[in-house]
């Protein structure tokens, strides 16, 4: 179970994902794991879109993001064709780590909400602070 903390908007994003037919199991349902992935595109999209470019950040500044900690809770199921929504809100920032909380709805029914610790590393696996650029954008914007 996650920790309670204050949800404070530093910083929220929204972006839509279509529901595939590979999405989906035998009934049209999306099977559950690709929640995940559908969290995992809106974080690289709010990146990209702020010129936070995860590549870079790997060549250049030798870090990466890695999941240090996740719960998710499923409300209800999407199917195929369905447009959906995720909004992403970091909830809190530090030189090393980010906590978000993701919510994916379709039109306003929510059907899942997941909290999500990322970690900051160097290519061997261990903490490394964030850029000062990429704090600086994700505490401004």
């Amino acid at each position: 179970m996650p920790q309670k903390t204050n949800k404070i908007s530093i910083f929220n994003f929204n972006n839509t994902i279509r529901v595939y037919y590979e999405d989906t199991d035998s009934g049209g349902v999306v099977y559950h794991a690709n929640y995940l992935k559908y969290a995992e595109r809106s974080r690289t999209e709010m990146l990209r879109k702020y010129k936070i470019e995860q590549e870079k950040l790997k060549t250049d500044f030798n870090i990466q993001f890695i999941v240090k900690n996740l719960f998710i809770e499923y409300y209800a199921f999407a199917k195929l064709d369905d447009l959906l929504n995720i909004k992403s809100l970091i909830i809190q920032i530090s030189s090393a780590k980010i906590i978000m909380e993701q919510s994916i709805f379709n039109k306003k029914k929510l059907l899942a909400k997941i909290n999500v610790t990322l970690g900051s590393v160097n290519l061997e696996g261990k903490p490394s602070r964030l850029p000062k650029f990429v704090l600086d954008i994700l505490n401004t914007t």
